[in-house]
Parts: C-alpha cells; structure tokens; sequence
C-alpha cells in the first residue's frame, strides 16, 4: 500500500516544481520511502512519483519508480497482487529473471512481458501507472471492484493523477473550484457520488478500467476501456457445489491476504463477516492478532463480549479499544483533518486503524464486502417488498400515493416519514428505489438547502447520468441487481473510499479477502434464489458454508455493525465542533440558512432517529470547507 503521483505537462519545470509537493502530501501513505522520475512524453513532460509503505519485500529493491532494466519500462503501484508468486513463476519460466521478491516487481515484468492483457489476470487491490519506454505510452488502471482510490486532475495543458484529492490540489495546477453535483451527491447519500469529487476539475478514475495515454495526443478525454464487468447470474447454479467453492475460495482468499513481511491483525466485531475471516486467519496463522472496539459510555453499543468469545475459541492474540466520550473530540478532530473527501462515514475506521497500529500492526484484515456480495443489508429484503407493492400501485395518483404513505407512517420520525412518502411519490422503478432507501438527505431536505437534481444536471436520484446508465439491472432477478448496486453506489462511493484513507492516515494497509478477485468472480455469478432462497437478508450462504465457525449467539443477534455513538456525542463532546461545521456552512452562502437550521433542528426534536445522519453529514461539509480553505 502506497501513494501514487503523476504530472503530464507541456513543460518541465511546473512537472519538477510539482511533483515535490504531490509526494508531499501523501507522505502518510508511505512513510519508508519516496521516488520521482522525470520522463520525456511526446512533445510534453512527464513526472512519476511515489510515497512506499513497505510490506512485502523491505529491501530497496521494491523502490519505485521501479525500472525494468532491461527494458527501461517504469512502474508506480499502489496496492498488493495477491497471486503475484503465481505470475512470478510463470514469468521465470519464460526467462524472466527478478532481483527481489515484491509483487510491484512481478507486476513490472508482467506488464513488460504481456502488456494490458495481464491486467485481467491480476488478484489484488491496485491502482498503477507503467510507463512503456518502446511505445513511449503510459497505462493507468484500477482494480475491479475499486478498492484503490485513482484521482484524475485537469487544466489547460495538463493532466495530474493521483491516490488522494489533495495531492492533485497540492500541485496548484487544478482549479480548487468546487463541484455543485460533488457537494449534492455528499448531501444527498453522505458521499461523494463516482465519477464526481467535491471539485469541478477533479474526477475519480472508474473502477475495472484501464487507459493508454499516447505521447501524441497525452491530454485527450477519452474514456477508460473496462476490463471487468459484473458477471451475469449463472441459472443453472448448484447449491451445493456452491457452499463448497464459497468455502475452499475463502480459505484461498484468507491464505493469500496474509502473505506480508511486516506484523498483521484482524478487525473482529461480532458480525459474521470479520468472524469468518478472523477463524480462517487462526487455523492460518498462530496467535494471530485480533482487534475489537468498545465503548465505556455506551456499552449497549459494544461488542466486546461476543468478540472476545470468538477470538477465545480460535485462540487469537485478542486486543480490547475501549473508546470514552472524553476521547471523541480531539479523534474528531484529527479525523477531519486527514479526511481526502468529505464524507459522514469513516469515523469508525479512523478509530480502530489509529488503535491498531499504535500495536505494532502495519497490515490489518477486514470484512467488508460480505453484507455486499451474500445479502446481509435490509436492502435486499426491503427493496423487493417495496418493488412489488409499487408495481401494483402505479395506477394510484403519485398526489394520492404521497398522502396515502404519509397517513401510513404517522407516528414514525420524521426522517422515516419523509422516506416513505418520496418512495410512493417515486416512479417505481428498481434503482429509484434502491437510491431512496440508501438516501441520506431527501428531495424536500435537498430543496430546502436550494438544491434540485434537474437544475444540477443530475438523474433524478442525484447520481451523473452517464454512470447511471451503466448500472446493468435485471428485473426477473432483484437480489443479483441490489448486491451490484450496494457494491457500486455504497460500498465503492463510501466504504472502501472511507477505509483507505483512514487506514492510511495511520500508515495502515487494510485488505479485503472477500473482495478478492476470485470472490468476486464466483460471489456475482450467483443467482438470487441461490444467494437468499427466502428471501431473508441473512447471509445464507455464509451461515451455511461456515456453519462450524458461526455459534448460534452471533447468528441470532440483530444486525448492527460497526457504529460509533456519534448521535449521542453530537449533543455531548461533539457538539462545538457541529455548531462550528454549521455555522461555516451558512457563512459560504452555498445553501440556503433556513434549510441548514431546520434540519439541525429537526435532530434536536428526535436525536435517536436517522435525522442524525443528515445533521452530521451538513456538520462534516461545513469543516471540510473550512479545514480546506477553498470558500
């Protein structure tokens, strides 16, 4: 896990001037070392920098820029390629011959050897750009599922990318102007919607994609070429082999994620998830570390106990972070400052990645990805009761279908009233229903603030149009299309954006062994009828495949998740630090006062309810704006 930099411009001197800065602020991503190179491009000047935290192969042979001295090809890499040994042998076995033993040189060497076509072989978490010195052409790719971050930075004669936001604003190439459609996305799901930033003139490079830039035409448009797409549900799946290639992928999947040359842990909770990877990653690896969060003030909230037990039964090296509201302040604090992108999650990753490496621990190994890929979110059984209860309902007025839910939810708070009438005044349709069950702030909070979808340029669900038709749905198959849209809307738009940048505020690598390559490939392809045959969102795959590891007191428990008390706190220790948020927000002249007051007043009157969110996410803008200066 790294920081990757790089500057084309039709000069050399703001590419040197640049560059510096550009490592600069990614430091925290690489602590152990730093490279620049500065290539000739055409008729334009190229500058490749590099921020290295080691983990596989400590030695200065995993250096980077990394050079094929055969060749003089160049690589910079941010990520891990899991079956790098595999490729290595494969590569030897052709004559190739290698002076270390990382995985950014197997993947330097493929790339030499093969070209693009290797990128469909890789299992890992990447993001990359390889320089050809025989083509004179530069490849930039991310990873399938998009657990590396790619940022893309443009102006007049010059095209910048890099892993974090900052890093291309570092350069004072980019314009810091701020993205109207980036800002109402984050309001309108808590995060910055794909392919926006929250500036106009910085874009996030599509996941499962790769690009070549030519030395004769270097500041072109042209839109990245896919090599992975969501793999269309198989019919004819058996269950049973099924449970089976779940298992035996997993266990392969955990095997590989361990492979490092500096300390790993695990984040245990009490869900299915992170237990599963945590016992495979016991029988692997003696004494394996295992970390859990709790709260001294909210032990309603803690899952210390379960935790415990599980990291007991499968003897691993258990670790407790107990978490005071007297704590919540200055981690607040130094949260928003590391923040990239703004965001209302990430807090919680913040936490446990500080506690975690403060251990020792420069490797850590998570669960996200299962409540995505198996069914675990209440979207999955929520969204198809909702989609056949409108598809019977079109015929009703969208006035009286409004009233109709509003008389239903009386009663309800307010955030849940609103939902439910913006569900039945929708259109009906699979992904407007999904969008507004994962909604944060509503249309009518949205127009509160003076904000519309239509006067922005944007769907309807606040989402850019052109990303919006890629969304492949199937309407004889609800389950295989809500585990893609969790995937690309929530859990790429938030989770695994979120989870890198606070792992790497604390030079920590967090991987994903259900978001493996292979795991993916066979998660996709299943039906829904496979993935959840009642219906239920319980995982039932999971369950079934790891019956042994999951005792009955974690299968029972309700859902819940990692989740800090921050509605509590937002009315405690947190509470100087929203006001602040909020009144930086008013004074930008961005939204409208009326509607930033309301909603804040509307979590006062209810404060256990979601409204929390909303409040949280205007609070988080506020500072963001504030913290970086750019009003």
């Amino acid at each position: 896990m790294c920081g990757i930099a790089g500057i084309i411009a039709r000069r050399q001197e703001p590419v040197r001037d640049a560059l510096p800065r550009m490592n600069a602020a990614q430091a925290h991503r690489g602590p152990n070392d730093t490279g620049e190179a500065y290539l000739t491009f055409g008729d334009h000047a190229l500058g490749l920098g590099h921020r290295r935290l080691s983990i596989i192969d400590l030695s200065n042979y995993g250096h980077q820029p990394m050079v094929n001295p055969l060749t003089g090809d160049q690589l910079i890499f941010n990520g891990e390629i899991y079956n790098f040994q595999l490729l290595r042998h494969q590569l030897e076995s052709q004559g190739i011959r290698f002076q270390g033993h990382s995985d950014t040189e197997v993947l330097l060497h493929a790339l030499s050897h093969w070209g693009s076509e290797c990128i469909s072989q890789l299992q890992g978490m990447f993001a990359f750009a390889f320089y050809n010195a025989r083509s004179g052409e530069l490849l930039l790719a991310r990873d399938s599922i998009g657990i590396k971050p790619l940022y893309i930075g443009r102006a007049a004669g010059v095209l910048v990318f890099a892993s974090e936001v900052r890093a291309i604003l570092a350069t004072g190439l980019v314009g810091q102007e701020l993205d109207a459609q980036g800002i109402a996305g984050l309001l309108a799901y808590g995060s910055v919607q794909h392919p926006m930033t929250a500036f106009e003139n910085i874009r996030s490079f599509p996941a499962g994609h790769y690009k070549i830039i030519k030395p004769s035409d270097p500041l072109n448009d042209d839109a990245p070429i896919p090599f992975w797409r969501f793999p269309d549900p198989v019919p004819e799946t058996n269950s049973g082999k099924t449970l089976e290639s779940i298992r035996s992928t997993m266990e392969a999947s955990v095997r590989d994620h361990l492979i490092s040359d500096v300390p790993v842990g695990v984040f245990l909770s009490s869900g299915i998830d992170s237990t599963i990877v945590a016992c495979l990653g016991g029988k692997l690896t003696p004494h394996l570390r295992s970390f859990t969060v709790g709260f001294e003030d909210n032990p309603d909230l803690s899952e210390l106990k379960l935790a415990t037990e599980t990291a007991k039964l499968f003897n691993l090296d258990h670790t407790q972070v107990q978490i005071a509201a007297s704590d919540a302040e200055s981690a607040a604090g130094e949260w928003l400052q590391s923040m990239d992108s703004p965001s209302m999650d990430g807090f919680n990753v913040y936490i446990i990645s500080k506690a975690v490496r403060a251990q020792g621990i420069t490797v850590a190994l998570s669960g996200q990805g299962g409540d995505e890929l198996f069914g675990g979110y209440p979207s999955f059984g929520d969204v198809p009761r909702l989609h056949r209860l409108m598809s019977k309902a079109t015929w009703i007025p969208a006035p009286l279908r409004r009233s109709m839910a509003s008389v239903v939810s009386a009663g309800k708070s307010q955030a849940v009233r609103q939902k439910l009438v913006e569900i039945a005044a929708g259109d009906g349709s699979l992904l407007s229903l999904y969008c507004q069950r994962r909604r944060v702030l509503s249309d009518r909070q949205l127009a509160t603030l003076g904000l519309s979808a239509d006067a922005l340029g944007l769907t309807p669900e606040f989402l850019d149009s052109h990303e919006a038709r890629k969304i492949r749905l199937r309407e004889d198959d609800l389950v295989w299309s809500i585990s893609q849209l969790e995937s690309r809307l929530y859990m790429g738009n938030m989770l695994l954006r979120d989870g890198d940048t606070n792992g790497m505020a604390h030079c920590l690598e967090i991987r994903v062994p259900f978001l493996d390559q292979r795991m993916l490939d066979l998660a996709y392809a299943l039906p829904g009828r496979v993935r959840l045959p009642d219906g239920r969102a319980n995982k039932h795959l999971l369950r079934q495949a790891f019956s042994d590891l999951l005792r009955p007191e974690l299968l029972n428990q309700p859902k819940s998740g990692f989740t800090l008390p921050i509605r509590r706190w937002m009315r405690g220790p947190l509470h100087d630090m929203c006001a602040t948020g909020l009144s930086h927000l008013k004074s930008t002249g961005l939204f409208e006062s009326k509607g930033i007051d309301g909603i804040w007043n509307s979590f006062l009157r209810e404060p256990e309810s979601p409204i929390w969110t909303r409040a949280f996410t205007l609070c988080i803008l506020g500072l963001y704006l504030r913290d970086k200066k750019t009003i």
